[in-house]
């Protein structure tokens, strides 16, 4: 005999898969790089884009709480009852209770006050960050794969038909100089940065390479294990201006005390004699 189909046990697998597919997609974004270098060197990981995982883990988080909802409407006058059985053992004086409450506060007063170990977490995604930064390289500016041919051609010491041209003569389909560089890598299926390295000099495409981002949540440790800067001068110069700080702290807390910006403050360390 087949047996029915039964909505209350789908909605149980539901939430199960749901949440290995939200676990999956949380941690691949734990490992792609930043947006701007996602957009511009058209990024994958195990065939599928930045913007894929972070549709896919919006869209199964959903999921995970509309099953969630469903799970607990099935399952609520047996919910109810074992509360009500078990009400005594719910005191949150227990020293369970009280275990896992201080652990939930500790990893969100660590992470909001940038304390180890949950900085070293975020220090370790930075680093990979940078990591993906320094292998395929970073865009002019922030979402450059959005401007037209038009308005980089001459940024970059050279007029619009010559940029053009460069494109056709490389085999590329531009149609004119209003096309966007994302508009082009599209129909041409590249990524916008092998359009912008096709359009300059090669030297000069070499050269075309963003500031470092998110600098206020870098430590001063991190930058200077990536060669940024001496961390023994800049420790030595932010205690003689009455900082405190450590290899942890970061750059946005550093910056903070002195009244300056982490731009600003990672300028000054870089240019300590």
């Amino acid at each position: 005999m087949e047996d029915k189909f039964s909505l209350k046990k789908t909605v149980s697998l539901t939430l199960g898969l749901s949440f290995l597919v939200m676990s999956y997609t949380g941690i691949m974004l734990f490992f792609t790089p930043k947006g701007k270098i996602a957009f511009w060197t058209d990024w994958t990981l195990l065939g599928l884009s930045k913007t894929q995982y972070t549709d896919l883990h919006i869209t199964s988080m959903f999921l995970f709480l509309t099953a969630g909802v469903w799970h607990i409407y099935y399952n609520w006058k047996p919910l109810v009852s074992y509360l009500k059985t078990h009400a005594h053992r719910l005191n949150p004086l227990k020293k369970e209770f009280l275990a896992a409450v201080l652990l939930n506060l500790f990893f969100v007063g660590a992470t909001m006050f940038h304390l180890p170990p949950m900085q070293s977490i975020v220090n370790l995604n930075t680093a990979i960050k940078d990591y993906w930064e320094r292998q395929v390289g970073a865009p002019p500016f922030g979402h450059a794969e959005e401007a037209t041919v038009a308005l980089l051609a001459p940024q970059n010491g050279i007029d619009t038909p010559t940029a053009l041209k460069r494109l056709r003569d490389a085999g590329f389909r531009a149609k004119n100089g209003q096309q966007t560089l994302e508009q082009i890598a599209v129909e041409n299926g590249v990524s916008a940065q092998k359009v912008y390295d096709t359009m300059l000099p090669r030297a000069q495409a070499q050269q075309s390479v963003a500031p470092l981002s998110g600098m206020g949540r870098r430590s001063i440790g991190s930058l200077a294990e990536a060669g940024h800067i001496d961390l023994e001068k800049a420790l030595a110069y932010l205690e003689e201006q009455g900082v405190i700080a450590t290899p942890q702290t970061t750059m946005r807390d550093a910056a903070g005390q002195l009244g300056t910006t982490p731009y600003t403050l990672f300028e000054t360390l870089q240019a300590l004699p």
